[in-house]
């Protein structure tokens, strides 16, 4: 099992030296990963970093961008990897994109980990399992701010098709809807091959399908133990029809807060996410919080479903208390779930 953790470069706490100060300390405590999100237009209406209300002298508005964030990360670490959790894709010009991640991962020393997805969904869906009015207004003003109109799933296949036409060749040509190019030559490649690994967000039929098509792995967010364990059976079926070799990494990207008691663990989590979720069950379904027995509990019922890989959304009121929690994981989280 292992674990990564959020980076702090969203929301009030976001800093220079949070950012500094988590990295080096998740890489001391022997965490297999850190991560980041992704937005361009970002309202600050959901927390990923810190918790809502906090004194911190950042805006909860803040995001910093994903690439540059782990391209500041990579060079103050050695050895912890480097997750993009997810990269929304259809936002970013593919040629481009290709260039910045190879380079990062030749930057790096081939510690680049790739999530992609395409977002929240756009429009109401049956049985939503997180409040989403905001963040779909959102993520409806970033699309139209950049000018990406359409189906986003056709146009994310067809940009992660292109990016690995890039990587792969010396000479890479890509003929599409939405992006074409012909013997275009694209250095540096990736130091990985034949590339970084890429991980697929969402927990939709689509986002399955995509894992099976493109995935070395399959992140999605807020995830309950059932779905990833039906979803996890449903892509090795699926990659079994088409005669791929199976998936091996199955991560979910959650919420989470460990202190002394599960009381105390509430007391932090619930004022910030507990409204994002429709009721007490997805709070506690799609989060993992509470005590250290409680939190090893929750990573046991992930891990029995097939989950390897826990990429931690952590909540703290200060980063005093960030680096205790990243303290119990380590001294008793970790020797508790280990293979």
């Amino acid at each position: 099992m292992k674990f990564g953790v959020m980076l702090p470069h969203t929301n009030k706490i976001a800093s220079t030296d949070a950012i500094i100060r988590t990295a080096e300390t998740a890489e001391e405590f022997g965490f297999h990963a850190l991560s980041v999100h992704d937005h361009i237009v970002f309202n600050g209406y959901w927390i990923v970093s810190g918790a809502r209300g906090i004194e911190a002298p950042g805006d909860d508005r803040n995001l910093f961008e994903a690439m540059q964030t782990m391209t500041f990360a990579a060079a103050r670490t050695s050895k912890i990897r480097l997750v993009a959790s997810v990269i929304v894709l259809p936002l970013r010009e593919p040629v481009l994109f290709a260039k910045q991640a190879a380079t990062l991962d030749v930057l790096s020393n081939g510690r680049l980990t790739l999530g992609f997805g395409v977002g929240p969904p756009l429009t109401p869906g049956d049985n939503e399992t997180t409040k989403l009015g905001s963040h779909r207004s959102n993520a409806g003003k970033e699309y139209d701010a950049v000018g990406v109109y359409g189906n986003r799933g056709p146009r994310t296949d067809e940009y992660i098709e292109a990016i690995l036409e890039i990587w792969e060749n010396s000479s890479a040509t890509y003929q599409g809807k939405y992006t074409s190019f012909t013997d275009i030559e694209v250095f540096p490649k990736p130091m990985q091959k034949p590339h970084p690994p890429i991980y697929i967000g969402g927990r939709s039929e689509f986002a399955i399908q995509r894992t099976v098509k493109y995935g070395d792995g399959w992140n999605p967010s807020q995830p309950s133990v059932p779905q990833m364990r039906e979803g996890i059976a449903r892509i090795q079926a699926l990659c079994r029809q088409a005669g791929r070799a199976p998936v091996t990494n199955f991560g979910v990207n959650i919420p989470s807060v460990i202190a002394a008691t599960d009381e105390e663990a509430d007391a932090i989590a619930r004022p910030t996410i507990a409204s994002m979720f429709p009721g007490e069950t997805e709070y506690q379904e799609r989060t993992i919080i509470g005590s250290p027995d409680t939190f090893i509990r929750r990573v046991r019922e992930f891990k029995n479903a097939g989950v390897n890989y826990v990429e931690l959304k952590p909540l703290y009121p200060d980063m005093d208390h960030f680096m205790e929690q990243l303290r119990l994981i380590r001294d008793e989280v970790m020797p508790a779930v280990a293979d």
